[in-house]
């Protein structure tokens, strides 16, 4: 049996009196890519920072790759790739000295640090730019050039910070690609706030008041939550999102688009035939009523009520 490659038992942080982290547990024994969700001010990226060895924090048990985070953590920042939510590189070098400062702490060899630049260059579109102040670079390209300089040692755990807040479409797929490949050979946590993000990891870590409230797949996560989720399609979405508000059994309605999407809690549902019947006959008027799986928003969003 080989050890879990992330195990916290009650892992605490304390900011003075505030507790960011309140009793934390969480194993993980394969490499996959894990997903860390949930409000602000959960502790996200605390729990990140601490998986990366850069806080003191307080455990009953706290082994990351089989290093105590609770001693020395020198061998284990070695062995990390990390990714802050603030771009930290110095951007006055360029990209290419960027990388070789980073094989530099490293001592790679010379080498050694070429292939693996190239490769990474290539991956991220940015060898035509390796001669770039990193400064100089927009948004979705600092992201690339933060993921492979911290893909650079070939860690064996990825932390990422929010790796694709504020980036262009483009851009996040080809971080995800970059994940994705990653995966094969190291562990991958990330915290994100996009939904279709969450969706991709192979499992999510919900965190609410520095606790972790749930861990799954997201289809084990979807599964777990009792609500039912239907549209009602119209020409007058807002009118219907009004009427459906007022069905007994309706927790929200919202309009989105040319289509109403209607939670409905199934602890008080009526089967779905009534529910049909009854988004039918709405006033708009309603065009279509149908069933939908329950997707990420409302996973989170019932995962996050008391």
């Amino acid at each position: 049996m080989t050890a879990p490659l992330i195990r916290l038992r009650r892992l605490e942080k304390r900011y003075r009196r505030r507790r960011a982290l309140a009793g934390v547990d969480l194993t993980v024994d394969e490499r996959q890519i894990l997903g860390v969700v949930g409000p602000d001010g959960a502790g996200k990226t605390t729990l990140l920072r601490a998986l990366a060895g850069l806080l003191v924090i307080e455990a009953e048990e706290a082994t990351v790759l089989g290093t105590d985070l609770r001693g020395d953590v020198t061998d284990l920042k070695a062995r990390i790739g990390y990714v802050p939510q603030t771009f930290s590189l110095h951007r006055d070098l360029t990209v290419e000295e960027n990388l070789r400062f980073t094989a530099r702490l490293h001592r790679l060899p010379e080498a050694e640090f070429v292939r693996r630049k190239t490769v990474l260059l290539e991956r991220t579109g940015l060898a035509p730019f390796a001669g770039r102040a990193a400064g100089q670079l927009s948004g979705g390209m600092k992201q690339k050039l933060a993921v492979a300089n911290a893909l650079l040692p070939e860690p064996a755990l990825l932390v990422l910070d929010e790796p694709t807040a504020g980036v262009d479409v483009v851009a996040r797929g080809e971080i995800w690609t970059m994940l994705a490949r990653a995966r094969e050979d190291a562990l991958v946590v990330l915290s994100t706030s996009y939904l279709d993000e969450a969706a991709r990891c192979d499992r999510l870590v919900y965190l609410d008041g520095g606790r972790v409230r749930a861990v799954g797949t997201p289809e084990e996560l979807r599964a777990g939550v009792s609500l039912a989720l239907y549209r009602a399609w119209g020409d007058d979405v807002h009118a219907i999102a009004r009427a459906a508000r007022t069905l007994p059994y309706v927790q929200a309605a919202r309009a989105t688009g040319r289509f109403v999407r209607v939670e409905v809690l199934g602890a008080r549902a009526p089967d779905a035939a009534r529910v049909l019947r009854d988004l039918a006959a709405l006033p708009g008027p309603v065009r279509l009523a149908e069933p939908v799986p329950v997707d990420m928003e409302s996973t989170l969003l019932a995962l996050s009520s008391p």
